[in-house]
């Protein structure tokens, strides 16, 4: 847990105590760069005021250093305007809760967060759990998408952006970062036409379109675990 209030901090470590978890807290990014080096943590919690950098900040390192990469990240904040979250999600959070919080909550969000980082051998082999009875995968070899043995035709558009969501899978994708993904940077397209090629993706993938998850104002997430 990183948070420059020491009163924030026991509150959230608090909120988070069982006898399941270990948890650490700090009060600075440098703080929680280092401990992550050396203990290599399953998730950091962390406020987007730090005293050093941002947390924003803290979330592009972390997430630029491959080291790191099994780690989950939920943004506990004060500050939760609407630019707040899409900024977060960009730098690479996993889930945002706005301060106040409930306890249940917080410790619902980040019990999510861990099972889905989890994860990590199913996303490296490409094939996922999207149903009890079906598994999607992406071969990227012959731009194919598979539920179970059944193959999904998908125009070029759809497999590209339905691509791009498994290739972060666990982790929010914004709509702007969708749309550079599949149309380019110089694109004007806007918002809606994510949203179309996402409805027309769940469509197509039949029993297992809970697979893809829809993050409320932001944007978009393939979880392996969502069609359970």
């Amino acid at each position: 847990m990183v948070d420059g209030d020491a009163a924030s901090r026991q509150h959230i470590v608090a909120s988070l105590s069982t006898p399941t978890l270990e948890i650490e807290s700090v009060s600075s990014a440098a703080e929680a760069l280092e401990y992550a080096a050396r203990e290599k943590p399953d998730l950091i919690a962390l406020e987007l005021a730090l005293p050093d950098v941002s947390g924003f900040g803290l979330c592009r390192l972390v997430r630029d250093d491959p080291a790191f990469g099994h780690i989950g990240l939920v943004m506990v904040t004060g500050h939760a305007s609407e630019i707040d979250r899409i900024l977060a999600f960009e730098a690479g959070v996993d889930d945002f809760l706005p301060k106040p919080f409930y306890p249940r909550e917080l410790a619902s969000r980040v019990g999510a967060v861990l099972r889905r980082s989890g994860g990590a051998g199913a996303r490296a082999s490409g094939a996922y759990d999207a149903s009890p009875h079906a598994v999607v995968s992406v071969r990227a070899a012959d731009g194919t998408v598979l539920v179970g043995d059944r193959r999904i035709d998908m125009t070029p558009r759809e497999y590209h952006l339905f691509a791009a969501l498994v290739a972060h899978a666990g982790r929010v994708v914004t709509r702007r970062q969708l749309i550079v993904a599949v149309w380019g940077p110089d694109s004007e397209h806007t918002d809606r036409v994510v949203d179309a090629h996402v409805k027309s993706i769940r469509r197509k993938l039949g029993q297992a379109k809970e697979c893809v998850e829809t993050v409320r104002g932001v944007g978009y997430r393939f979880s392996e675990i969502g069609a359970r």
